[in-house]
């Protein structure tokens, strides 16, 4: 039960410290403090307000975003699709590709480390056969770990939710866990922030991931699967050459 109040403290002082960024920060006369969106029409809404608002208060603009996308990340809340698309509407692929994965890796360095000090008894009783499921794959493959990691991140239908929650519980180190998440969703954050430096063409989700876009991502997180199964082969081959040489006396050079 302490845990459990623990993680809504820290929840309600979080939502508190964004509601603060979002209320009292510089507001031009006569605008309207920015609302999320919940549809592509309100996205660009919102994209060409902030657009011209970050012209003078690039600083609060960035505090902005990146509070409120830290937020989503930190809590699990689905969203990063609309916040990428921002982030390249207001930043531009590069300082928006470059942000948003930064913020991917801090944000799920702060979900894992709330799972680890709260989510016990929320895993246990709700996650709990899922959990196991995924520790039998991460056992399996704990030689090259930060591998499969990656190629979890890379392959486009990984509930990273899910990951960022259970890793802790599946003795991932802190460190794999949040690079694998900067490296791994490089392509998937590239690929929105890219669409949103175009969000006016964008009608819907199928224009960023296509049938060609989904097959490229799901063919590199293959071949780094497939590496790391082929390293993972080779090592163990090589452990058996080396233990067959000691028990029969070989040298090796």
């Amino acid at each position: 039960m302490l845990r459990i109040f623990g993680l809504l403290l820290v929840f309600l002082t979080s939502t508190l410290l964004l509601f603060a960024v979002w209320s009292f920060g510089p507001l031009p006369e006569g605008a309207q403090r920015p609302r999320f969106p919940r549809d592509l029409d309100g996205l660009r809404d919102l994209s060409s307000s902030l657009g011209k608002y970050e012209e003078s208060h690039a600083l609060y603009t960035l505090l902005l975003f990146s509070t409120a996308y830290l937020y989503k990340q930190t809590f699990a809340i689905p969203g990063s699709f609309f916040m990428n698309l921002l982030s390249g509407a207001l930043f531009g692929t590069l300082r928006g590709v470059a942000l948003v994965c930064t913020l991917n890796a801090i944000g799920a360095s702060f979900c894992f480390c709330l799972s680890a000090l709260f989510a016990a008894p929320i895993v246990e009783r709700y996650l709990k056969t899922r959990i196991e499921n995924l520790r039998v794959m991460v056992n399996a493959e704990r030689d090259r770990l930060w591998v499969f990691l990656l190629s979890a991140r890379v392959f486009p239908f990984t509930p990273h939710w899910l990951l960022n929650i259970s890793s802790p519980f599946l003795d991932v180190p802190l460190r794999y866990h949040a690079s694998s998440v900067f490296v791994g969703l490089f392509p998937y954050n590239f690929l929105c922030v890219r669409a949103g430096t175009v969000l006016a063409e964008v009608r819907s989700m199928s224009d960023v991931f296509d049938v060609w876009t989904l097959s490229e991502l799901l063919t590199v997180s293959l071949i780094l699967l497939l590496a790391t199964k082929y390293s993972k082969r080779s090592h163990q081959m090589e452990r058996k050459v080396s233990d067959h040489n000691v028990l029969h006396g070989v040298k090796m050079s």
